[in-house]
């Protein structure tokens, strides 16, 4: 008969001893690593009443954009739960938006009073799809209280101080944010030529060489400018110095082919867009979907709705079982911004729901993603492992092989890989360390950083351009960001000054029907019309109801893609020979034949590379006449894929550089925690190799015996851990 060693009898319950001795062991893992020690910026405590850089949309706020005082303090209160102690429920009573609005708290903890919304929100009730207007609440706000039983805990992880007014990198962050909002719909196939005109809604605002000269001029971005340290010392810290450098590619400053592209390797290289956001699924390898329509890898249905479309990767169809999943989305219109009135800003940053409020280009069917604009709608909408769920189901079909570290699959003769390391494997691991990334970053942005979105910080210009009185506090350093942009960029600034004006009497023709529209009515204060320095935004209710800092594509895609990475085989190298025992030794050497990195033509046995359509609605994707797939790497495709969904956010006006580049970090950190502690659970021996997001070797591996070790190859496991979180003199 059947009897597993070990097992319960009912006398000596091995199985469920070694198990606890297991679980246990995981624990003594996490307990095991150094927690991180979390810093903010201290600017909450600098500009006290204003806030500048600080998060609190959703309070109300004065005609100039001021929180209520009293509201802000309870909100800190709140988020830090000093007044639920644990075991007791936190009502989390902390005022919300304008009284009398649907949706609206009062509360007690509120100075004043904010009276409704203004006119230029009121004046439509209702959204488009019959929903009345209200109050947005906060996201999520004490997640990051929760606990985690895998993985290193949402306290353990932690990240650097985000940028300050003084200094040059947030004032080089909002030259990013501002270029990207004129370069919405520039497609990215043009941005390599520096002489493509830069045109929305029908308007030339000059080209995209002309931006770029304005961005390098910054003294951040600019390898001989002199940018000063953020805590005032002059000298950059390790973080921006990392920062500044994963910008450029040498010391060119921002070109055409680096300019807001991804930190790790590969992300430069080829086109704009990762290849793992355009392809479909097989019938580029030499094999197409006629000649192996029997073969359950490439089960791909060939025809497009409608008719027509190949099948393959060219076609954009990936097989999900029995079904296909289109990488083509619906877009955005283009030419149409947000928040670009005052009145408009103020309402959203008041708490008004407008979300849902969006306009679609019409009568046309779903595109490939070719512009900033379409990144940013896919980015609006996606559940946030969307991509990376894709990008694992585009590796199963193509036979990418799982890691030959491990003791089943390929490499081994008799055994093959499916419950464990094997595609149910993989793909459930990319939503369960989705969910401790999503909590890890949320302590991140509510309990530690507090960090406002570019929107606001674009509002403070704007004051600081035509009421510098109302910054109190925060006047000085403010007006200093914003003549180091208007010194530095003066174009690129009075480009998002036009930008507005034209954008807000679009917005006054009624006849356009851009919903909210603007009636003449106003919120008591009015910039110029040349020193309007709103940020234009991609979605209508601007930025999501959580602070900026992390950012949670950013912290989903590090996680999510750190697990591709270790469990399919990145190398080029074949086992031609399975056996029966773990087939591959630990790869210890920094030179091991097993670091080197697949192309694309070798481990996908692509023909081409790909890119987006010249006709926006064509059937199938372009090949790239530049790139080859021996030119571009898995890996490198894979941070791609992470940079595209995470530098999307600020291509919508609702993130930073810094955001992306940390909290990707964290969120790899978290994976190779998890899987770290899953090694314990293995009977057998094992490894897995994971190229880090900065050029490390990271080997995770078990003996089978209940252990699990981390190594870096050439480096120091516990530098690695703690190699983000320290930021010149904040630590």
């Amino acid at each position: 008969m059947l009897d597993p060693v070990p097992g319960n009898d009912g006398v000596r319950n091995i199985r469920q001893e070694q198990a606890r001795t297991r679980r246990d062991g995981a624990t003594g893992i996490a307990a095991s690593r150094e927690p991180a020690i979390t810093r903010g910026n201290g600017e909450i405590d600098l500009y006290d009443g204003i806030w500048p850089t600080n998060f609190h949309k959703g309070l109300p706020h004065d005609r100039f954009g001021r929180p209520d005082p009293v509201a802000f303090g309870a909100l800190q209160a709140g988020l830090s739960r000093s007044d639920a102690p644990a075991g007791l429920y936190a009502t989390f009573n902390v005022a919300l938006g304008p009284l009398g609005e649907a949706g609206a708290n009062v509360a007690a903890e509120r100075a004043g009073a904010a009276q409704g919304f203004e006119p230029v929100t009121r004046f439509h009730t209702v959204l488009a799809d019959g929903r009345a207007l209200s109050v947005r609440n906060w996201e999520s706000p004490l997640a990051g209280h929760a606990y985690d039983l895998e993985g290193p805990d949402a306290g353990d992880v932690g990240m650097a101080p985000a940028p300050t007014l003084i200094g040059g990198e947030l004032i080089a962050e909002m030259g990013e944010v501002y270029a990207l909002a004129l370069l919405r719909d520039t497609p990215f196939e043009r941005w390599a030529d520096t002489g493509t005109p830069v045109t929305v809604d029908g308007h030339t605002f000059g080209t995209v060489g002309d931006i770029l000269g304005e961005l390098g001029r910054l003294d951040f971005l600019d390898p001989d400018g002199k940018p000063g340290a953020g805590d005032g010392t002059g000298a950059l810290g390790p973080g921006e110095t990392r920062r500044r450098a994963a910008r450029w590619d040498g010391r060119s400053g921002p070109t055409a082919r680096t300019v807001f592209r991804g930190s790790s390797p590969g992300a430069m290289a080829g086109p704009y867009l990762s290849q793992f956001l355009l392809i479909g699924s097989g019938g580029d390898g030499g094999r197409t979907a006629a000649t192996d329509a029997k073969d359950v890898r490439y089960l791909c249905p060939v025809a497009a709705p409608g008719g027509g479309g190949p099948a393959g990767a060219a076609g954009g169809y990936i097989a999900y079982g029995a079904q296909r999943i289109d990488q083509r989305i619906s877009t955005a219109l283009p030419g149409l911004d947000h928040m670009t009135d005052w009145t408009l800003w103020l309402d959203v940053q008041n708490g008004a729901g407008v979300a849902g409020s969006d306009t679609f280009e019409k009568g046309g069917m779903p595109r490939f993603v070719g512009t900033p604009r379409d990144l940013a709608t896919y980015v609006h909408f996606d559940q946030l492992y969307q991509a990376y769920l894709n990008a694992c189901l585009l590796l199963l079909a193509y036979d990418v092989p799982f890691d030959f570290g491990l003791p089943s699959g390929k490499g081994h003769l008799t055994r093959g890989s499916f419950a464990t390391f094997g595609g149910p494997h993989v793909l459930a691991l990319l939503t369960e360390v989705s969910s401790r990334a999503l909590k890890a970053v949320r302590r991140q942005k509510f309990q530690h950083h507090l960090r406002g979105r570019p929107e606001q910080l674009a509002a403070m210009l704007t004051l600081a351009a035509n009421a510098p009185g109302a910054l109190g506090a925060a006047r000085a350093d403010t007006v200093a960001a914003l003549d180091a942009l208007r010194t530095h960029a003066p174009n690129l600034m009075a480009m998002i000054a036009r930008r507005n004006a034209r954008q807000n009497a679009a917005r006054a023709d009624r006849s356009r029907g851009i919903f909210p529209a603007t009636t003449g009515a106003g919120a008591g204060f009015a910039p110029a019309e040349d020193a309007n320095y709103l940020l234009p935004m991609a979605f209508p209710e601007g930025s999501p109801m959580h602070p900026a800092y992390g950012a949670g594509h950013a912290a989903v895609a590090g996680a999510c893609v750190t697990v591709l990475k270790a469990f399919f085989e990145l190398s080029p190298n074949e086992v031609t020979r399975p056996g029966l025992s773990q087939t591959l030794p630990a790869a210890r050497a920094v030179d091991d034949q097993w670091w080197r990195m697949a192309t694309l033509a070798e481990r996908l046995r692509l023909r081409n590379v790909y890119v987006p359509p010249a006709d926006p609605w064509a059937a199938a994707l372009d090949p790239s006449g530049e790139w080859l797939p021996r030119d571009l790497t898995v890996e490198g495709e894979l941070n791609k894929l992470a940079a595209n969904v995470s530098i999307g956010r600020n291509m919508a006006g609702v993130h930073f550089y810094t955001d992306y580049f940390e909290s990707l970090r964290m969120g790899e950190r978290i994976a190779v925690g998890i899987l770290q502690e899953q090694m314990t659970t293995y009977p057998d021996p094992c490894s897995m190799r994971v190229p880090s997001f900065d050029g490390d070797r990271l080997l995770i591996s078990t003996t089978g015996r209940g252990d699990a070790a981390l190594d870096v190859i050439g480096g120091d496991a516990g530098e690695w851990w703690g190699r983000h979180l320290a930021q010149g003199a904040f630590v």
